[in-house]
């Protein structure tokens, strides 16, 4: 099993907002997952590697390698030019999978790209690893998985994103645990709001999220899988303040992540 950071960990130092005085770039990430003493990083669709010339994506994997900090691919979309272009920049830089958040409203049109995409995936012999991202309940993205029926597709289990369709994220994880590939470990809460209600993040082991069962579900130290931490962190008064706390978040993140997983049901 290998430990590291999703790219959207650190949603507000890779944010382009004007008060962001300095971006938080692609080998500043691999740097700080080192000081962390962690596995790899997974450049996600915040952090977008086709928006590097081939020059810096070359770079960036000597720089992975000459740390030994793994970097993990990530997109989202179907659009086909820039998936051929992501299964190319995942080969190169020697990611395991491709992560694909799908982004289309329908299953149909979900098949149908992954359908065409499955040829290159075989020739490059890379799993694809679908993230559930609220499109679709778990147990139709199983479905459109077993109806294509190939080896290289599988799954990036989120613990927390198809709380948007009220799924419970043990339904989920049930789900997708059989054909996971990696997983996006995140906490929540559901609070009560002047009217109705809300779904927001906690620091890691101190949501809602039932740790112990959601590993033992998905087993990721037994099968070897990638765990990649994540967060949903509200912004504080000031910016500074923000991304001090989003620093803080991820240090005890890391820490209560080892401790998850150490435990024998991981």
């Amino acid at each position: 099993m290998r430990l590291g950071l999703s790219s959207f960990i650190y949603r507000y130092a890779t944010s382009a907002d004007p008060r962001n005085a300095l971006v938080m770039d692609h080998t500043t990430l691999l740097r700080r997952a080192l000081a962390l003493e962690l596995d790899l990083v997974q450049f996600a669709d915040n952090m977008p590697l086709h928006l590097l010339g081939d020059e810096a994506l070359a770079d960036l994997g000597a720089l992975s390698r000459q740390l030994g900090v793994a970097i993990e691919v990530g997109t989202k979309g179907m659009d086909r030019d820039l998936l051929s272009r992501y299964v190319s920049i995942a080969t190169h830089l020697g990611s395991r999978a491709l992560r694909l958040v799908l982004d289309v409203p329908q299953p149909s049109e979900a098949q149908a790209g992954l359908r065409w995409l499955l040829p290159q995936l075989e020739r490059a012999a890379l799993p694809l690893a679908i993230e559930n991202h609220g499109e679709f309940p778990a147990a139709a993205l199983a479905e459109i998985v077993r109806q294509l029926g190939h080896p290289p597709l599988g799954f990036c289990a989120d613990t927390a994103n198809n709380l948007l369709l009220l799924e419970p994220p043990l339904q989920t994880l049930t789900q997708l645990a059989p054909r996971a590939l990696q997983l996006h470990l995140k906490d929540y809460a559901v609070e009560r709001a002047p009217v109705g209600y809300r779904i927001t993040g906690r620091q890691l082991g101190e949501g809602q999220l039932d740790m112990a069962a959601a590993l033992a579900c998905i087993q990721p130290v037994k099968r070897n899988l990638d765990v990649m931490l994540e967060a949903w962190m509200d912004p504080a008064g000031d910016w500074a303040e923000t991304l001090l706390r989003e620093e803080k978040w991820i240090a005890s993140a890391v820490t209560r992540a080892r401790r998850l997983l150490a435990a024998p049901t991981a």
